[in-house]
């Protein structure tokens, strides 16, 4: 496939098997890593530790306890709404709980897939045309965001297949870094340390046009039609530019978003909490492919919860409130029934980035501030 094609395959016309929309899951299953372990296995171990409640980098939106997400996007959808696998993300679902319910462990290090010439021609698969209509609006998809739509873009074989590898490695940088520098860390670091470390392995070639591929492809092709913000991926922040709060792992940029956040602090009261800082291309990239994996390999239904590298203002200067000891009910539409939130709005000092009206393509997001 030549390069950056992949990003514009929709449900309609990808290389996915005929008659489900999906890439077959037991077609994942049967290529094996050295690890010795099926890709949905991994996939599945990779997306948890991103998505573990227990894990302070799930943010932004993948704060959503996966067992009901996972929930929520099997159940049936009105007419207009594609549904092409819901056997296969059925079966899914429970094999992903279960694997979610288990202790996260350690792990030594996955040896990178080489895809084969023949591995990548069979992604060809020919499908059959849905029936089903898209939806009629994009406010239609930001209320259904956990659904799937027949205009969607997911990634065939091949490219899941990257996305779970590069993933796995991106997430061994995080354990060797540590979760608070991890999300200031710029790609040109990233890559430093996994090439001097025997922990996390160099990125090959093919996971960096992989990411190269992810970063520069048209994000309004997914249906996320929000400006990107970043526009080189070695965008580095500078630690003379930001500030740690204590008791968050979390940054926030001095100057404006410092100052609104301690001014946020002090009028609402000390139960509104930091939940997701300053986050650099890299922490994007995490949190994005974790949800595309939650998302059985649909990266419009992930960019509906979540915006693509080089798309988000937490780079730049937004960041996430919620209220203490909420939990993972700070990053659903509830955080608005807070009295956190509404003394936001009595304040007036709500202004939300992803409000539910918006035309951007993402699901509404009461908890995210707009600062820039």
């Amino acid at each position: 496939m030549k390069r950056r094609e992949f990003i514009v395959q929709s449900l309609s016309a990808s290389a996915v098997l005929a008659g489900t929309g999906y890439v077959s899951w037991d077609m994942l299953a049967q290529g094996s890593a050295p690890s010795k372990a099926p890709l949905a296995q991994r996939a599945s171990q990779a997306a948890a530790r991103v998505l573990n409640a227990a894990n302070p980098s799930s943010d932004e939106g993948l704060l959503i306890h996966p067992t009901t997400a996972l929930q929520r996007s099997i159940q049936p959808a009105s007419p207009s709404h594609a549904r092409p696998a819901l056997a296969f993300e059925q079966q899914r679902a429970e094999q992903l709980m279960g694997d979610l319910a288990q202790q996260r462990v350690n792990e030594p290090p996955h040896e990178e897939v080489v895809l084969t010439a023949a591995q990548k021609s069979s992604t060809t698969a020919q499908v059959q045309p849905q029936a089903q209509e898209s939806a009629k609006s994009i406010q239609d998809k930001i209320a259904n965001f956990e659904a799937n739509f027949t205009d969607d873009v997911i990634l065939d074989e091949a490219h899941y297949r990257l996305l779970v590898q590069s993933l796995e490695r991106i997430n061994r940088v995080q354990d060797y870094v540590g979760f608070g520098n991890f999300n200031v860390l710029s790609l040109d670091e990233t890559f430093k340390y996994a090439k001097y470390s025997p922990r996390i392995g160099e990125f090959t070639k093919t996971e960096k046009d992989f990411l190269d591929e992810m970063f520069y492809a048209d994000s309004s092709t997914l249906g996320f039609f929000g400006e990107k913000v970043v526009a080189q991926q070695t965008h580095v922040i500078a630690q003379k530019d930001i500030v740690k709060m204590a008791g968050t792992g979390h940054y926030v940029f001095r100057g404006q978003s410092l100052a609104f956040y301690k001014k946020l602090r002090t009028e609402v009261g000390d139960t509104l909490i930091l939940t997701s800082g300053v986050r650099n291309i890299v922490k994007q990239y995490q949190l994005f492919m974790a949800k595309t994996v939650q998302a059985s390999g649909n990266l419009s239904r992930a960019s509906r919860s979540l915006a693509p590298p080089g798309h988000s203002y937490h780079a730049i200067g937004d960041f996430d409130v919620g209220q203490v000891g909420a939990g993972l009910q700070n990053f659903t539409a509830e955080f608005a029934a807070t009295d956190e939130f509404k003394r936001l709005q009595n304040l007036g000092y709500v202004q939300i980035r992803y409000t539910a009206d918006n035309n951007l393509g993402v699901r509404y997001e009461p908890w995210h501030i707009r600062v820039v």
